[in-house]
């Protein structure tokens, strides 16, 4: 397993940040987001910074040239309408679902790679292989929020999560007679240099770096090149190869979902 990160793309953390005192993670969960995340988007793009933060605002975030919404959420026509209001271009992914598919194509080519990328959201996990794509939902009674679950079963959502990405794996070759020669796949979190999971909303994904090998492993599939990286990163991936983008050096790139994901493009001078 290996933790890809392409130069030009730094992920960033934006569910903490604060408006009027409540953080993004909060106000998308329920009415007002579009307006909050507005007010977030405005103030980070004038460089005043981010009280509250959990981490220090990076300073080369501030006066980013243009912002690039995809995710399912990215096409609520509320939130398309608060954002036009922000003083820079707001561009939106022709591919609310799969918007990191490209990305994830063209940097497995760039490896003289061909294989197949995935995406675990936090609702589904997304599969796309050359001509073929597939959505498997989570399965929440089996699958359930960390915050929900004791200590003492989290072994068992381990194991469970395993079986999600493995036998969904399996579903997707079955059907279209393919075997991945290589897999890009996106995680739900922030990732350590060597691929560790950070926390997320799947209980006992933080620190088990080996999440992703087994279940390769259980899915028949244990000396598969795996690259991985973040699903902002992915989505910033497919971000960058966008044509209308072209004329940007730095462009915030956020994916609404479930969640909140964010990266920074900053083009080389």
């Amino acid at each position: 397993m290996e933790r890809i990160r392409h130069p030009e793309i730094m992920p960033l953390e934006l569910s903490d940040l604060r408006v009027d005192g409540v953080t993004l993670w909060e106000w998308s969960q329920g009415r007002g987001f579009s307006s909050a995340l507005r007010q977030a988007l405005h103030r980070l793009n004038s460089g005043a910074g981010a009280a509250g933060w959990n981490e220090p605002v990076p300073a080369i975030l501030a006066g980013f040239e243009a912002v690039f919404v995809t995710g399912g959420r990215s096409e609520d026509h509320g939130l398309r309408d608060e954002l036009i209001h922000l003083p820079c271009p707001v561009l939106f992914g022709d591919e609310a679902v799969f918007g990191g598919e490209r990305g994830g194509f063209e940097f497995l080519q760039a490896r003289g790679l061909s294989g197949w990328v995935a995406d675990l959201g936090k609702s589904q996990l997304k599969l796309a292989a050359p001509g073929r794509r597939w959505t498997f939902p989570r399965d929440w009674a089996r699958l359930r929020i960390a915050g929900d679950v004791p200590p003492a079963e989290e072994p068992a959502q381990r194991r469970r999560l395993r079986e999600f990405i493995a036998f969904n794996l399996q579903i997707a070759m079955a059907g279209s007679g393919q075997r991945p020669r290589a897999l890009v796949f996106a995680l739900p979190t922030k990732l350590a240099d060597d691929g560790t999971p950070y926390g997320s909303n799947y209980a006992g994904m933080q620190a088990d770096r080996t999440l992703l090998p087994d279940a390769l492993e259980l899915a028949g599939l244990p000396a598969l090149p795996l690259l991985v990286l973040n699903d902002a990163e992915l989505a910033a991936l497919g971000a960058r190869s966008d044509a209308r983008l072209a004329g940007f050096r730095k462009v915030l790139v956020l994916t609404l979902g479930f969640g909140i994901g964010a990266a920074l493009i900053h083009r080389a001078a």
